[in-house]
Parts: structure tokens; C-alpha cells; sequence
């Protein structure tokens, strides 16, 4: 199992990943800033998030033998796998809102996922990932462990995030991670559509759903 602790990916690395390189350094400020942030707790939110894939990873295949080459592609591999799970979910927020102003941005982030989902796909193959490892008894492709992984991921996005919506119109305003989900903090909203202002106690909402209003669906 890798032990290593693993650094935050750096502006200038991901900006060299063949995915980004045809992008203006506008368009890939604004695709850094969406997957990773510019704050330190959304930089250290990433870093814990390679640790926790590596770690699952380690503990469903025998990474004991595995150079240091290799090491370096399966830790890029878990960056990729990040990065589409947060573009996928980019993605389908913004389609919510498609307009004349995004098409582009919403082509751009469709030609990056199709490229990430091609290098996590040669990736796999040259870790010979697409083979079924056999450990302490079980046999498990990596394909099934991704889905596994995604409906953790899944589990664990939709147990921290808090939805917002306004409490006239029902109008969907934005989602919330807290650093400190304990702390009583409230936040004032103001809905454009009906003009609505109103002020939300983050921390009841854990106990409501993870929603301010009812009956609502979620984006």
C-alpha cells in the first residue's frame, strides 16, 4: 500500500496535462479555479481527497511491488478520476443554465472530459489495471472498484453539501461546503427572479435534509 504523503497539484503541472494545452490561459484559469479553488482549505479539500482514493485503492489491490514509474502514473490516474467526477458534476449544474454566454465554455468542458476520460482509459491500461488482481481471496476489475468509488463519492458529496433554493419562487441559488459544519453560521441570499431576500442557519439545515425549503428536487 502507498504510504507517501501526496502534494496538492500545482497550477503550472495541471497546466501541462495534454488536455488543457489547446485552452487560453483565461479559459484554463477559469477550469483550474472550478476543480481546485484559490483557497487553502479547497487546496487541502483536494490533497485529502488523492489520499482518500489512494488509500481505497491500496487497500483493494496489492500495490506492495509497484516502482516508483508506475507510482507516478497511478497517482496522476486518481488526479484524472478526480478531475472528471468534478467536471461531470460542473457539467450538469451548468446545464441548468445553458445560455448564448456559456455554449462555448460548455463545449470546452465537454472536450476536456472526453480527453480525461481517454488518458484515465490508457492509464489503466498501461498500469494493466483492466485485469482482475486477485487479493486475500477476492477477485475485483478495476472498472467495478471506479464504481464503487463514484457512488462513494456520491455518498459523500451529497451527505456534506447544503442546497439552497429560494423559499417564494423555489428558484435553486447554489450550494454549500462547510469548513466547519458545527460552527452557527448564517448566510444572507437574495433571489434575482422574485426579488426575494432571506437569511439561512447553515447549521439546522443538516438537520432539515441538507435543504432550506421542502418539497423541493434537487439539481
Amino acid at each position: 500500500m502507498v504510504k507517501e504523503r501526496l502534494v496538492s497539484p500545482s497550477r503550472k503541472k495541471i497546466r501541462n496535462l495534454k488536455q488543457y494545452r489547446d485552452m487560453t490561459d483565461d479559459e484554463f484559469d477559469e477550469v483550474f479555479d472550478e476543480l481546485y479553488g484559490s483557497k487553502e482549505e479547497e487546496t487541502n479539500d483536494i490533497e485529502e481527497k488523492i489520499e482518500s482514493k489512494m488509500k481505497d485503492f491500496g487497500e483493494d489491490y496489492d500495490l506492495t511491488d509497484m516502482k516508483i514509474n508506475d507510482r507516478l502514473v497511478l497517482r496522476n490516474l486518481i488526479i484524472s478520476i478526480i478531475s472528471l467526477e468534478e467536471l461531470e458534476e460542473t457539467f450538469a449544474n451548468m446545464r441548468l443554465d445553458i445560455r448564448e454566454g456559456n455554449v462555448l465554455m460548455f463545449d470546452r468542458l465537454a472536450g476536456v472530459m472526453s480527453k480525461l476520460r481517454k488518458d484515465i482509459s490508457d492509464m489503466q491500461n498501461d498500469l494493466k489495471l483492466t485485469r482482475k488482481l486477485r487479493k486475500e481471496g477476492k477477485e475485483e476489475s478495476f472498472l467495478a472498484w471506479l464504481d464503487k468509488m463514484r457512488e462513494r463519492a456520491v455518498e459523500f458529496y451529497t451527505e456534506k453539501t447544503l442546497s439552497i433554493f429560494c423559499p417564494d419562487c423555489r428558484m435553486f441559488l447554489g450550494s454549500i461546503w462547510l469548513l466547519y459544519p458545527e460552527a452557527d453560521n448564517s448566510i444572507f441570499w437574495y433571489c434575482k427572479r422574485c426579488k426575494k431576500s432571506f437569511e439561512v442557519d447553515l447549521k439546522e439545515l443538516y438537520d432539515t435534509g441538507n435543504v432550506n425549503v421542502e418539497d423541493v428536487a434537487l439539481p
